[in-house]
């Protein structure tokens, strides 16, 4: 640690009637002394004009009986050091200004209480480079990018018998802070992708029929971790999407802003629990199954990582926020959760493990089966009428940051949609229907490596970036394998584990809560995806591809594989069990690539409605192995299908824009989607043509021949509508 221009620490104690103060590397003086509170506690005050820096910071995990501070030599194929470099605190618009408060006293019912109160001015905290080096890979001359973090706010916390007491519900907690977050991937001057106009609130309170009013939860120390819980909470997490392709260094100013995002409202028994450890190498038995022991419960072997758990309900108030930026910043409110069928456990559930991986140790893959819980091994999960799905962890010669999710579930829907135009007066429309969107056991493996993609059509790497495999799976424990069971007492049970299954569906959701709300979509699905070798890239654009506008682009050159299979129908959300339901037909959809490319970009805002649409490009390369199958509910192996589908198609001049009411000619809110679909050969964005789109048609069994489309254009416009 080295300290850059002049660092004034002020501490400040009254004890009785004596003054105690300690003032770091300057005199006191009258102004010094003039700082201080005449009261019990303890009182820091840091300032520094120029700032503070550090060069290199390590987190090292999974030692063993390595030497302290190496990044070699501990635990096979787990010793990591993750290194953090260039990390710079300075103040924006002034100095450097935090203040610290730690008091004692009571609660006013003879107990001793201890707060903490933290303030800070704006300041912005500067990451230069974050990468990991392994006994399997030194990447210490890499880097994911440059990160910084912009913020001011205030955080009070309070506790009795201690600021960590595990004794009870008796901890205040209140934060605030608003910033912005901005990532790219090189120096000053590389293109930046901003969380900007960043606001994270949070605070225990009474809950929303209450008022919000402050109340106490628990904050703990445990052997698991820390805890943050409470009967209730107050959040407030929004942020605007932003890009700026020719921006100064970390620039907040003439962003084009994409989209905006929101999580606001009350949540009922919220719980954050941070604990050490991460993936657990160990196994374990169930009857003739074998499964992978992630967190270490059953064998107690787990590594040195990290993992996190966020569960709660809903409350009344709680809304999701998705709309435009700019313009009239018009953005739709998804509010009125509902419990899914009186499913059991938390509305929402995200157990995340955060760990580095190399030389081919890991979690091995996913099983899409009938499992309801854990991660079978692969000979237990295709023993079971399962389906493998590898995770492709680092080998021999590699590694990668890794973040797991386990047994996640979302088990509630939004059932009231309105439209907010906040230039027309904040004119709220509201449309009584909802997205139901729940799913069931989500289990995830994403491994992150410091490198870039270069420039250009044939792929290259750079030193600098995000690249990923990933692997994930949101099913519904064995509906699809019944589902297409020829034994009709077999079909029957699929959906009997309907209010813990994945859907979408679309609900009119006309009376507030059980039957009549009806629903219509995809039931007991499962969504399947992976992708390797896919780079995140914050780019001005790519020679390779010169009609692609600069963004945030997703891209590989590898695989990208999204499948969906699941039952078209619809029925009373009150009762999706198989046999209530209109079951239309089955679906199964896999689009897989060997190319794939999607950019969100920026767009102009629109004159006469003031929408800012949001704009989206895309190149699907497929690879021969993408199919649509449409099978009868009742015969499953009477099927509808386009197989073996090859080519590409590409989406351009991609536009999603939100229109309030207070600007259609009809008075309703419109949502647009517009954009070209290119086939074939006239997909290419300035490079080279793409391959005709050729696929195999047939019925059952029975091919009926090969059809191709060598070129073309396709222009789409679609506007949606909901009368009030």
């Amino acid at each position: 640690m080295r300290e850059r221009g002049r660092v004034m620490v002020v501490v400040g104690c009254i004890i009785g009637s004596s003054l105690l103060r300690a003032n770091a590397m300057q005199p006191l003086d009258d102004r010094d002394l003039a700082g201080v509170d005449a009261r019990d506690g303890i009182n820091v005050a840091l300032t520094s004009a120029a700032g503070v820096n550090a060069d290199r910071l390590n987190w090292i995990t999974d030692s063993g009986m390595a030497a302290p501070g190496q990044c070699t030599g501990g635990d096979a194929n787990r010793h990591a050091c993750t290194i953090a470099s260039d990390l710079a605190l300075t103040g924006v618009g002034g100095p450097v200004q935090i203040q610290a408060d730690l008091d004692v006293g009571s609660d006013g019912g003879g107990n001793a209480q201890m707060g903490l109160s933290l303030d800070w001015q704006p300041q912005r905290l500067v990451l230069g480079g974050l990468t990991l080096n392994t006994a399997s890979l030194d990447a210490s001359s890499r880097s994911l990018g440059q990160f910084a973090l912009q913020s001011q706010g205030s955080l009070e916390l309070s506790n009795r018998h201690g600021l960590f007491n595990a004794g009870g519900d008796y901890a205040g907690f209140s934060l605030q802070s608003t910033g912005d977050l901005i990532y790219r991937q090189g120096d000053a001057g590389a293109a930046e992708l901003s969380f900007g106009n960043l606001v994270f609130n949070m605070a225990f309170t009474n809950g929303a029929a209450g008022g919000h009013q402050a109340a106490p939860g628990r904050i703990a120390l445990e052997n698991n971790g820390i805890e943050f819980s409470s009967a209730n909470a107050n959040v407030a997490l929004t942020f605007d999407l932003a890009f700026k392709a020719n921006p100064a260094d970390f620039d907040t100013g003439g962003r084009n802003h994409l989209m905006r995002f929101g999580w606001q409202g009350g949540l009922v028994n919220p719980l954050q629990r941070l604990g050490a450890g991460g993936f657990g190498y160990g196994t374990y038995m169930i009857g003739p199954n074998t499964f992978q022991d992630y967190d270490g419960s059953q064998t107690g072997v787990r590594s040195e990582g990290i993992n996190l758990l966020s569960q709660w309900d809903f409350d009344s108030d709680f809304a999701l926020l998705i709309g435009e930026a700019s313009g009239n910043g018009t953005y739709v409110r998804f509010s009125d959760w509902q419990r899914f069928g009186n499913a059991p456990g938390p509305m929402f559930s995200f157990p995340v493990i955060f760990d580095a991986f190399q030389g081919g140790a890991g979690p091995a893959g996913l099983c899409a089966g009938n499992f309801t819980s854990g991660v079978p091994d692969q000979a237990s999960c295709v023993a079971s009428g399962g389906e493998w799905l590898a995770s492709n962890p680092p080998g021999i010669g590699d590694a990668a940051f890794g973040v797991l999710l386990r047994d996640a579930h979302l088990h509630a829907y939004s059932s009231l949609v309105e439209v907010i135009d906040p230039l027309a007066g904040g004119a709220v429309t509201p449309i009584n229907w909802g997205v139901v969107f729940t799913y069931g056991k989500l289990d995830a493996d994403i491994f992150i490596r410091p490198q870039g993609r270069g420039q250009g059509v044939a792929p290259t790497v750079t030193d600098t970036g995000l690249r990923a495999d990933v692997t994930l799976l949101a099913q519904s424990p064995d509906a699809w394998r019944r589902a297409n069971s020829t034994n009709p007492a077999v079909r029957a049970s699929a959906g009997d584990g309907w209010r813990t299954n994945t859907h979408f569906l679309l609900a009119d959701t006309a009376t507030s809560t059980g039957s009549g709300q009806a629903g219509v979509g995809f039931l007991n699905g499962d969504i399947m995806y992976r992708a390797r070798d896919l780079f995140l890239r914050v780019t001005s654009g790519d020679s390779g591809y010169p009609d692609l506008p600069g963004g945030l682009w997703l891209q590989t050159d590898s695989l990208a594989q999204y499948r969906f299979r699941g039952i078209f129908g619809g029925g009373d959300l009150a009762d999706l069990s198989y046999a209530a339901i209109t079951r239309v037909s089955l679906i199964d959809v896999n689009l897989q690539t060997n190319r794939f490319i999607f950019v969100l970009n920026p767009l102009p805002v629109d004159g006469v409605t003031g929408a800012a649409p949001i704009g989206f490009n895309g190149l699907l390369d497929f690879d021969g192995g993408s199919y649509i199958t449409v099978g009868e509910v009742s015969s499953p192996q009477s099927q509808f299908f386009v197989r073996d589908v090859s080519g590409r198609i590409g989406w351009r001049n991609g536009s999603l824009s939100i229109v309030s009411g207070q600007n259609t000619v009809d008075g309703l809110p419109q949502l647009a989607i517009r954009n070209d679909l290119d086939i074939g050969q006239s997909a290419h964005f300035g490079g080279p043509a793409g391959q005709p789109l050729v696929g195999t048609v047939g019925f059952g069994t029975e091919n009926f021949g090969r059809i191709a489309i060598p070129a073309g254009t396709w222009n789409s416009e679609v506007i949606m509508k909901i009368p009030n």
